[in-house]
């Protein structure tokens, strides 16, 4: 049976509970009192706006009862763009969406967008749920990393389906239409134990004959805890979601549904077996709500996950998962139970393709700026030992055989220079000085390349184990 939330303005907006059409049409209150809420817009019973009002309830109702939306969408808001509270990755919404910290693929977008800067391998996912009806809600992502950092792309669509309208007497005015959207690009920066990103949002909104637009930030960042802790690593993360002046639909503008949050996840622990994490929220003008989760690998292919939201709303109970990976294609499924409204299913398909960008050590970042310094400072022949030495430490890191040719192409220019000069001809391969330089920090490079560093202490998706036992890609980040 179809519901929506009716809102009574003599206590404030407390809500009344659940009726049905029928009953909320045959209720007898005063007009000026009675007044339907709807994503955050709330208006009165009466007048031409009836049609517009029970739209709206019909829709809130619909959602409802899907049991889509994050514990918060569920009380009688005042906030409007509720489209932007449905949590995006099966992966996440399975782990308990606790997943500030633990972000690490495309769907950093909705839950971090400093995890962009953490993503190992390009990623395209696409994820299609059919809740009640003739309501459906789509995704599609990806994310793409950089050289130092990662950029991504997000498209989410809620469609109502048909829904029944009424006018102010009750009588029907057929079947209406209304449709949430929100598009979503962001960027991210990786720094030696951190990483930053933004996301902005357009989002469209669309009732019937009405429609509004707006825009929303994201802001978040990421601490990774540089030793390691049984095996793993530690990250620390924080986002502030939603910033923006709101929606306007008719003649109210509704603030966006602004939220902040932090987190902690521990990383690739147990041979890059297990995942935890735990993060605290604070919605606008709503309790706060605390959710943990974990993931455990059980073999290269599948892992189990499982999870709590705790809060004071019938979003509130257990979220469970299961991935499947085979290659550089994933299948994800999540479990969220409602409490009274039930339970909700998500199903997502993801693809990895391209080369994997292994994140390097502090150490290894160290080493690439002196060559990037020596570059500028035209010490080539400083800068073609210190890229070769990076490449021993991380044969994956691309960049720096291309950093290293252009090194070697200067240096023999520079040579052939320095031979002209003294009347000499330049042959390639022959150096009138073989000695090596002296080096900025010789001491430290000399350890790393005579002993190797563990690299237990990197961020997530790369590996612990030596070169040579380096894991398939599709294990590399942790998941």
């Amino acid at each position: 049976m179809l519901t929506f939330l009716l809102t009574d303005k003599r206590t404030g907006g407390k809500d009344m509970g659940r009726m049905t059409y029928k009953q909320q049409l045959t209720l007898n209150l005063p007009k000026r009192h009675t007044a339907v809420t709807f994503g955050g817009y709330t208006g009165p019973k009466r007048g031409p706006q009836m049609k517009q009002i029970l739209l709206r309830s019909a829709v809130i109702a619909s959602v409802l009862l899907s049991g889509g939306f994050p514990a918060w969408a569920t009380s009688p808001g005042t906030t409007s763009a509720d489209i932007l509270n449905i949590g995006q990755g099966a992966r996440a919404i399975g782990m308990g969406e606790a997943y500030v910290a633990q972000a690490d693929d495309w769907s950093s977008l909705y839950w971090n967008p400093a995890g962009l800067a953490l993503m190992q391998e390009r990623q395209a996912s696409f994820s299609y749920s059919q809740l009640i009806k003739d309501m459906k809600y789509e995704n599609a992502g990806i994310g793409i990393p950089l050289e130092n950092g990662a950029i991504g792309g997000s498209l989410s669509y809620l469609n109502y389906g048909s829904i029944a309208g009424y006018d102010q007497n009750g009588v029907s005015i057929g079947d209406q239409s209304a449709y949430s959207g929100v598009a979503t690009v962001g960027a991210a920066w990786l720094g030696s134990q951190w990483s930053a990103g933004v996301n902005v949002k357009g989002i469209k909104e669309k009732l019937a004959d009405e429609s509004a637009n707006g825009v929303a930030f994201d802001l978040g960042g990421n601490i990774i805890y540089p030793k390691p802790v049984l095996g793993g690593t530690i990250r620390l993360g924080g986002v502030i979601q939603n910033l923006g002046q709101g929606i306007q639909f008719e003649q109210q503008r509704d603030p966006l549904p602004r939220n902040w949050k932090i987190g902690v996840a521990a990383v690739q622990m147990m041979n890059r077996k297990l995942n935890l994490s735990l993060d605290y929220s604070q919605p606008r003008e709503l309790d706060s709500t605390i959710s943990g989760g974990a993931e455990y690998w059980i073999s290269s292919f599948l892992a189990l996950r499982g999870g709590y939201v705790s809060n004071h709303t019938v979003g509130s109970g257990m979220r469970a998962g299961v991935g499947l990976r085979i290659k550089g294609i994933s299948f994800d499924y999540a479990y969220a139970g409602q409490g009274e409204l039930g339970m909700s299913h998500r199903y997502e398909l993801s693809f990895r393709f391209g080369e994997p960008r292994p994140i390097l050590t502090a150490e290894e970042r160290k080493i690439l700026q002196q060559a990037k310094a020596a570059m500028r400072a035209e010490r080539y022949e400083q800068a073609t030992l210190l890229f070769d030495s990076l490449i021993e430490l991380e044969p994956h890191y691309k960049p720096a055989r291309r950093y290293i040719k252009g090194a070697m192409a200067k240096l023999e220019k520079q040579q052939s220079e320095q031979l002209a000069r003294q009347g000499k001809t330049f042959e390639p391969g022959v150096s009138s000085s073989a000695r090596k330089p002296a080096l900025p920090e010789t001491d430290d490079l000399e350890q790393l390349l005579n002993l190797g560093t563990p690299k237990s202490a990197q961020t997530p998706g790369s590996t612990n184990a030596p070169k040579s036992a380096t894991p398939p890609a599709d294990q590399i980040e942790g998941r």
